[in-house]
Protein backbone atom coordinates (compact mmCIF):
# COMPACT_ATOMS: atom_id res chain seq x y z
CA UNK A 1 0.00 0.00 0.00
CA UNK A 2 1.39 3.44 -0.80
CA UNK A 3 1.13 7.01 0.29
CA UNK A 4 1.04 9.89 -2.11
CA UNK A 5 1.96 13.09 -0.36
CA UNK A 6 4.03 16.26 -0.42
CA UNK A 7 5.87 18.51 1.96
CA UNK A 8 3.32 20.96 3.34
CA UNK A 9 0.03 19.22 3.79
CA UNK A 10 -2.34 18.88 6.66
CA UNK A 11 -4.80 16.28 5.57
CA UNK A 12 -7.87 15.93 7.75
CA UNK A 13 -10.42 13.81 5.94
CA UNK A 14 -13.53 13.00 7.91
CA UNK A 15 -14.45 10.24 7.79
CA UNK A 16 -11.07 8.74 6.85
CA UNK A 17 -10.96 7.09 3.41
CA UNK A 18 -11.43 3.32 3.31
CA UNK A 19 -8.40 1.04 3.65
CA UNK A 20 -6.43 0.95 0.40
CA UNK A 21 -7.66 4.29 -0.96
CA UNK A 22 -4.80 6.53 -2.04
CA UNK A 23 -5.08 10.28 -1.55
CA UNK A 24 -3.04 12.48 -3.87
CA UNK A 25 -1.75 15.95 -3.13
CA UNK A 26 0.51 18.12 -5.26
CA UNK A 27 2.69 21.15 -4.73
CA UNK A 28 4.09 23.64 -7.18
CA UNK A 29 7.51 22.85 -8.67
CA UNK A 30 8.77 26.15 -7.21
CA UNK A 31 7.89 25.02 -3.66
CA UNK A 32 9.50 21.64 -4.20
CA UNK A 33 12.62 23.38 -5.51
CA UNK A 34 12.64 25.90 -2.62
CA UNK A 35 11.97 23.57 0.32
CA UNK A 36 12.81 20.09 -0.89
CA UNK A 37 10.53 17.26 0.19
CA UNK A 38 9.19 17.33 3.74
CA UNK A 39 6.41 15.42 5.41
CA UNK A 40 4.88 15.34 8.89
CA UNK A 41 6.19 12.77 11.33
CA UNK A 42 5.06 12.06 14.86
CA UNK A 43 8.09 11.42 17.05
CA UNK A 44 7.65 9.83 20.44
CA UNK A 45 9.43 8.17 23.32
CA UNK A 46 10.82 4.82 22.15
CA UNK A 47 8.78 1.73 22.96
CA UNK A 48 11.83 0.15 24.61
CA UNK A 49 12.05 3.08 27.04
CA UNK A 50 8.38 2.70 28.00
CA UNK A 51 8.73 -0.96 29.02
CA UNK A 52 11.28 -0.53 31.80
CA UNK A 53 10.41 -1.01 35.49
CA UNK A 54 10.25 2.78 35.82
CA UNK A 55 9.09 3.74 32.33
CA UNK A 56 9.76 7.12 30.84
CA UNK A 57 6.55 9.05 30.20
CA UNK A 58 5.23 9.01 26.66
CA UNK A 59 6.19 12.27 25.03
CA UNK A 60 5.15 12.90 21.47
CA UNK A 61 5.30 15.76 18.99
CA UNK A 62 4.27 16.24 15.36
CA UNK A 63 7.07 17.91 13.37
CA UNK A 64 8.15 18.17 9.77
CA UNK A 65 10.77 15.72 8.51
CA UNK A 66 13.11 16.70 5.68
CA UNK A 67 14.30 14.10 3.18
CA UNK A 68 18.10 14.26 3.20
CA UNK A 69 19.57 11.91 0.61
CA UNK A 70 23.06 12.95 1.75
CA UNK A 71 22.47 11.64 5.30
CA UNK A 72 23.30 8.01 5.94
CA UNK A 73 21.22 7.94 9.13
CA UNK A 74 18.16 9.80 10.34
CA UNK A 75 18.98 12.62 12.77
CA UNK A 76 16.90 14.66 15.19
CA UNK A 77 17.49 18.28 16.17
CA UNK A 78 19.34 18.18 19.50
CA UNK A 79 16.95 20.75 21.03
CA UNK A 80 13.95 18.66 19.98
CA UNK A 81 15.58 15.56 21.50
CA UNK A 82 15.97 17.47 24.78
CA UNK A 83 12.33 18.64 24.61
CA UNK A 84 11.20 15.01 24.18
CA UNK A 85 13.49 14.08 27.11
CA UNK A 86 15.25 11.43 25.05
CA UNK A 87 18.14 9.64 26.71
CA UNK A 88 21.44 9.48 24.85
CA UNK A 89 22.35 5.95 23.75
CA UNK A 90 25.97 6.59 22.91
CA UNK A 91 27.71 9.07 20.65
CA UNK A 92 28.92 9.17 17.08
CA UNK A 93 30.75 11.55 14.80
CA UNK A 94 28.59 13.36 12.26
CA UNK A 95 30.01 14.91 9.13
CA UNK A 96 28.27 18.27 8.75
CA UNK A 97 28.73 21.34 6.57
CA UNK A 98 30.70 22.87 9.45
CA UNK A 99 32.92 19.81 9.93
CA UNK A 100 32.87 16.70 12.08
CA UNK A 101 30.82 16.98 15.28
CA UNK A 102 30.47 14.41 18.07
CA UNK A 103 26.75 14.14 18.78
CA UNK A 104 24.54 11.86 20.90
CA UNK A 105 22.50 9.03 19.43
CA UNK A 106 18.91 8.32 20.49
CA UNK A 107 16.14 5.78 20.03
CA UNK A 108 12.65 6.95 19.06
CA UNK A 109 9.34 5.77 17.66
CA UNK A 110 8.24 7.49 14.44
CA UNK A 111 4.85 7.43 12.73
CA UNK A 112 3.68 9.13 9.56
CA UNK A 113 0.14 10.44 10.11
CA UNK A 114 -2.38 10.46 7.27
CA UNK A 115 -0.31 7.96 5.28
CA UNK A 116 -0.27 4.20 5.02
CA UNK A 117 3.46 4.09 5.78
CA UNK A 118 4.42 1.67 8.53
CA UNK A 119 5.62 3.28 11.75
CA UNK A 120 9.08 2.61 13.17
CA UNK A 121 9.53 1.42 16.74
CA UNK A 122 12.86 1.70 18.54
CA UNK A 123 14.53 3.46 15.61
CA UNK A 124 18.19 4.24 16.29
CA UNK A 125 18.99 7.76 15.12
CA UNK A 126 21.69 10.38 15.37
CA UNK A 127 21.36 14.03 16.25
CA UNK A 128 22.43 17.32 14.77
CA UNK A 129 21.90 21.04 15.14
CA UNK A 130 19.09 22.18 12.88
CA UNK A 131 17.50 25.59 12.71
CA UNK A 132 14.41 24.08 14.40
CA UNK A 133 12.01 26.46 16.16
CA UNK A 134 10.06 24.54 18.83
CA UNK A 135 7.50 27.29 19.62
CA UNK A 136 6.80 27.62 15.87
CA UNK A 137 6.37 23.84 15.57
CA UNK A 138 3.92 23.82 18.47
CA UNK A 139 1.78 26.49 16.77
CA UNK A 140 2.27 25.39 13.13
CA UNK A 141 3.63 21.84 12.79
CA UNK A 142 3.21 21.92 8.99
CA UNK A 143 5.64 24.75 8.24
CA UNK A 144 7.89 23.20 5.55
CA UNK A 145 10.82 25.43 6.53
CA UNK A 146 10.78 24.28 10.18
CA UNK A 147 11.82 20.65 10.20
CA UNK A 148 12.97 18.88 13.37
CA UNK A 149 14.32 15.71 11.84
CA UNK A 150 16.33 14.73 8.78
CA UNK A 151 15.18 11.47 7.22
CA UNK A 152 18.30 9.65 6.11
CA UNK A 153 18.98 6.80 3.76
CA UNK A 154 18.47 4.34 6.63
CA UNK A 155 14.72 5.02 6.38
CA UNK A 156 14.56 5.86 2.69
CA UNK A 157 16.25 2.55 1.80
CA UNK A 158 13.22 0.73 3.28
CA UNK A 159 10.78 2.55 0.99
CA UNK A 160 10.01 2.70 -2.69
CA UNK A 161 10.09 6.44 -3.48
CA UNK A 162 9.05 7.94 -6.81
CA UNK A 163 9.71 11.67 -7.06
CA UNK A 164 8.23 13.28 -10.16
CA UNK A 165 9.66 16.78 -10.25
CA UNK A 166 7.72 18.12 -13.26
CA UNK A 167 4.39 17.17 -11.67
CA UNK A 168 5.58 17.97 -8.12
CA UNK A 169 4.40 14.66 -6.76
CA UNK A 170 6.02 12.06 -4.57
CA UNK A 171 4.77 8.51 -4.11
CA UNK A 172 6.10 6.43 -1.23
CA UNK A 173 5.29 2.88 -0.23
CA UNK A 174 6.90 0.34 2.04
Amino acid sequence: MGSYCHHSFQLNISPPPPQGVKVGIGVSPAELLSFGFNLPVELSTATCDRKKATPDPLLSLLVMAHFDTGASITSIDIGLAMHLKLTAKGYSNSLTASGIQRMPNFVIDAAFPNTSLSPFANLKIGSCKLNFDLPKALSDPNDPKNFGILLGRDIMSRWNIVWNGPTSSVFIND
